[in-house]
C-alpha cells in the first residue's frame, strides 16, 4: 500500500514551472502540416510524415544549433531507414518476431552512449515497430514510406532550426541564472540564521541547501558545454557564461565555510560584531546575486543595441556595492580572522561575478580577472566511439540487460496478442517499449501512468471518433491535442500521456479508417502493462537494494579521499582538491539517486529506510565539515594534525564501506581522539565533530546492514 501510494503521488505531482506553450504550438504545426498535405493531395503514404514530424520535434531539447541539428538529423535519417527496412516485413510471424527482437534490442542498447542516445533509440524503436505493424504492399510503397518519413523529419528540422529557432544561449543563460538565484537564497538564509543564532538542526538544514546548489552548477556546465561546442567562432557570450559558472563553485564553498564558522560562533555575545559583519555582507551578496540572475534572463545583448555605455555605467555598477564594516584582523581572536578571510574572498568573487554579468549585459569583453577564474580548465581527452559499446558488452551490464529485456518482452507481447487474436498486436509491443525502464520502480510508475493515460486517452479518442467524421476536422483535432500535450510535458508526464494517446490513435485511424482502434488499444495496454511488470520482475531483476550498498560505499570512500587530498595540500582551493570534491559530489548524487529508487521499490513501511537517510545525510555533513576546514586557509605541508585526522577518518570510512558492501555489521571504529594543539576554533570544532559524525555513520551502517531494507 505504501508503494502504491508513492506511485499515485508521482502520477499527480505537478512540477514547478509554466506550460511550454510555444513548444506545443510548434509541435502541432510540425505534425499537422504533413497530415494536412496528405489529405489535400490524396496521398495516404504522406501521412507518415506526421509521425516523424512529431518525433523529431520532441527530439529537440535545446542547446547549440549543431548539437540540435545532429540529434534531429539522426532521428530523421535513421527513422526513414528503419521505417523502410521494416515496411516489407510483418507478413510472416517468425520474420516479424525476429526483426522485432533484433531491432528493439539494438535501439534500446543505444542507451550505452547516454540518455540522449537512449531517447533517440526509443524514437527509432517507435518508427520501427509502427512500420513493422503496417506492411507495405509493394516496393513502391516501401520507398514512398521512407520518403514520407524523411520529408516529415526534414520539415520538423526546418521548422525548429530555421523558421522557428530557439535562441542558442537562452537555455545556458537560464541554467546559470538558476544557480545565482539559488546562491541568493542561500546567502539570505545565512544572514538570517547568523543574526538569530540558529539551532544546530537549522544550521544542518541550511548546509544541506547549500549542497543542493551543486547539481544546478553541474546542469549549467552541461548545457553551456553543449552550446559552446557548436559555436567555436562566437565566443564572447560563451566566455562570460563560462566565467559565471566557474565562479559559482568557490562561492558555494565560501558560503558553506561561513555557515560552519557561524555555527561555531553561535550566540556568543563577545562575537556580536562578527555576526553583524557576516549578516550585512550576506545581505549585500544576496542582492548582487539576484541582480546577476535578472541580467542573465533579460538577454538585452541579443538582438538589441543598448544605450550609450558611459551613461549607464553608474547604474550598472550600483548593485555591486557590497558595503560591510571594516575588518580589524585579530581584534576578536583566530575565529574572527578566519571569518574575515572568508568575507574578503567572497567580496572578491562577488565583484568578479558582477563585472562579468555587466559585460554580458552590455557587450563588454571578459575582464582579465574573469579569465583568471577559468584559466586552469582542461579539456578531457576524447574517447573511442566504440568504447561505450565495449564497456557494456558483458553479462553484468545494466544497459545490455535492459536492452535484452525490452526486446524479449516486446517480442513476447507480439506472440501473445496474436495468439489471443487481439487487434493491432504491434501496438502492444510499442506500449511495452515505452513502459519498460532500466529500474523496476520506474517501470511500475510508468505502468500506472501509461495504463491510466491510455484508458482515459482511448476513451477520449472514441468520443472524438464518434463526433468527428471528416479528415479535415480530424487533422485539426490532432493539432490541438499535440499542442496541449507537448505544452504540459514539463509539468506532468501523466497529462502528456493522456493527451498524446488519442493523438496517436487518431493518426492511426486517419491512416487506416478503422474506428475500432480505441477499444483494441485499451485492451492492449493492459496486456502490455502486465507483461512489462513480469519482465521487470523476472528477467535479470536488479533491485535497487543490491546496488545501493555499492553506491553508498563509494560515497563514503570519496569522503575519505577528499579529506586526504585536503590534508596533503596547502589550501582547500587547489585544483587537485577541487577535482576530488567534484568526484565526491558525483558519488553523493549517485548514492542519493539510488536511494530514491530504493524508496520507490521498497514494499515495507517507510521507517525501515531511516538508516539509509541517516547514512546519506551524515555523509553529506562530513563533506561540508571538511570543506569548512579547507576553505579560506592555508596549511603548512608539514602540519601533522590534519594529516593524522585524514588518515584515521579515511581508515574508519573504509571499514564502514566494506561492511556495507558485505552486508554485515561493521567492526568497532578505532579511537579517533587527537590532541587539540591548535588555536583555530574551526579546526577544533572539526576535531570534535568528525568522531561524532563517524559514530553516527557507524550506527547507520549497522542498522542498514541488519535491517529489512536490503533484504
Amino acid at each position: 500500500m505504501h508503494r502504491l501510494l508513492r506511485h499515485l503521488r508521482s502520477l499527480f505531482r505537478v512540477e514547478p514551472g509554466r506550460p511550454a506553450l510555444w513548444a506545443g504550438l510548434r509541435a502541432a504545426i510540425a505534425t499537422s502540416v504533413p497530415l494536412g498535405c496528405a489529405f489535400l493531395l490524396g496521398v495516404p503514404a504522406a501521412g507518415w510524415a506526421g509521425l516523424t514530424g512529431l518525433l523529431v520535434t520532441l527530439a529537440d531539447k535545446g542547446g547549440s544549433y549543431r548539437s540540435r541539428a545532429r540529434i534531429m538529423g539522426m532521428v530523421t535519417a535513421l527513422g526513414a531507414l528503419v521505417g523502410m527496412l521494416a515496411a516489407p516485413a510483418g507478413r510472416t510471424y517468425w520474420v516479424d518476431a525476429s526483426l522485432l527482437l533484433f531491432g528493439v534490442t539494438a535501439a534500446s542498447f543505444a542507451r550505452c552512449y547516454g540518455d540522449t542516445a537512449g531517447a533517440v533509440g526509443g524514437q527509432l524503436a517507435v518508427i520501427f515497430v509502427v512500420s513493422l505493424g503496417a506492411p507495405a504492399a509493394s516496393l513502391g510503397d516501401t520507398v514512398a514510406r521512407g520518403g514520407a518519413l524523411l520529408m516529415g523529419g526534414l520539415w520538423a528540422m526546418a521548422l525548429s532550426l530555421l523558421l522557428w529557432p530557439l535562441r542558442p544561449y537562452r537555455p545556458a543563460r537560464r541554467a546559470v541564472a538558476r544557480v545565482y538565484a539559488a546562491l541568493a537564497n542561500a546567502a539570505e538564509e545565512l544572514s538570517g540564521a547568523t543574526l538569530k543564532g540558529a539551532t544546530p538542526e537549522a544550521w544542518a538544514d541550511g548546509l544541506r541547501r547549500h549542497a543542493s546548489i551543486r547539481p544546478f552548477i553541474g546542469q549549467a556546465r552541461g548545457v553551456l558545454a553543449a552550446t559552446r561546442r557548436g559555436r567555436p567562432d562566437e565566443s564572447r557570450r560563451g566566455e562570460h557564461l563560462l566565467v559565471l559558472v566557474e565562479l559559482a563553485e568557490p562561492m558555494v564553498a565560501l558560503l558553506s565555510a561561513l555557515a560552519e564558522a557561524m555555527q561555531v560562533v553561535g550566540r556568543d555575545p563577545h562575537l556580536h560584531a562578527t555576526r553583524e559583519r557576516v549578516a550585512k555582507l550576506c545581505e549585500a551578496y544576496s542582492a548582487m546575486d539576484r541582480w546577476v540572475a535578472r541580467a542573465l534572463t533579460q538577454e538585452r545583448n541579443e538582438g538589441m543595441r543598448g544605450p550609450p555605455r558611459l551613461a549607464l555605467r553608474p547604474k550598472r555598477r550600483q548593485p555591486a556595492r557590497m558595503s560591510a564594516p571594516s575588518v580589524r584582523r585579530g581584534a576578536e581572536g583566530p575565529l574572527s580572522a578566519h571569518v574575515s578571510t572568508l568575507l574578503d574572498r567572497l567580496r572578491e568573487y562577488a565583484g568578479v561575478a558582477h563585472e562579468t554579468a555587466s559585460g554580458l549585459l552590455f557587450g563588454d569583453p571578459v575582464s582579465s580577472r574573469g579569465k583568471g577564474s577559468v584559466g586552469g580548465q582542461q579539456e578531457t581527452p576524447g574517447l573511442s566511439p566504440w568504447q561505450p559499446v565495449r564497456d557494456n558488452l558483458h553479462p553484468d551490464s545494466l544497459v545490455l540487460r535492459h536492452a535484452l529485456r525490452v526486446g524479449m518482452v516486446a517480442t513476447a507481447a507480439l506472440g501473445l496478442t496474436r495468439a489471443l487474436q487481439v487487434g493491432d498486436a504491434h501496438w502492444v509491443s510499442l506500449t511495452v517499449i515505452s513502459i519498460l525502464q532500466p529500474y523496476s520502480g520506474s517501470t511500475e510508475e510508468r505502468v500506472l501512468q501509461r495504463t491510466l493515460g491510455t484508458l482515459v486517452g482511448a476513451s477520449l479518442a472514441a468520443l472524438i471518433a464518434t463526433t468527428v467524421h471528416t479528415p479535415g476536422m480530424m487533422v485539426l483535432v490532432i493539432s490541438v491535442l499535440t499542442a496541449i500535450s507537448v505544452a504540459l510535458l514539463p509539468l506532468n508526464f501523466g497529462a502528456f500521456q493522456i493527451l498524446l494517446t488519442p493523438d496517436y490513435l487518431l493518426m492511426a485511424t486517419l491512416s487506416s479508417g478503422d474506428w475500432t482502434v480505441a477499444s483494441q488499444r485499451s485492451l492492449g495496454v493492459l496486456i502490455a502493462g502486465t507483461l512489462a511488470l513480469l519482465g521487470a520482475w523476472t528477467l535479470w531483476p536488479s533491485p535497487e537494494r543490491r546496488r545501493f550498498p555499492d553506491a553508498a560505499a563509494s560515497a563514503l570512500r570519496a569522503d575519505g579521499k577528499y579529506l586526504q587530498q585536503l590534508a596533503a595540500h596547502r589550501s582547500g582551493t587547489e585544483p587537485e582538491v577541487n577535482e576530488e570534491r567534484r568526484r565526491l559530489d558525483q558519488a553523493l548524487l549517485e548514492a542519493e539517486s539510488s536511494f530514491q529508487r530504493l524508496m520507490t521499490e521498497y514494499r515495507g513501511p517507510p521507517q525501515n529506510l531511516e538508516s539509509g537517510m541517516a547514512l546519506l545525510t551524515y555523509a553529506r555533513r562530513f563533506a561540508l565539515a571538511v570543506t569548512a576546514l579547507g576553505t579560506g586557509r592555508r596549511f603548512e605541508r608539514t602540519s601533522v594534525l590534519p594529516q593524522q585526522l585524514a588518515q584515521r577518518a579515511s581508515d574508519s570510512l573504509e571499514l564502514l564501506a566494506r561492511a556495507l558492501q558485505e552486508r554485515k555489521e561493521p567492526p568497532p571504529l578505532p579511537p579517533l581522539a587527537l590532541p587539540r594543539t591548535s588555536d583555530d576554533p574551526v579546526l577544533g570544532a572539526l576535531l570534535e565533530r568528525v568522531p561524532r559524525q563517524l559514530g553516527i555513520l557507524h550506527g547507520a551502517v549497522a542498522r542498514l546492514s541488519e535491517g529489512p531494507a536490503l533484504r
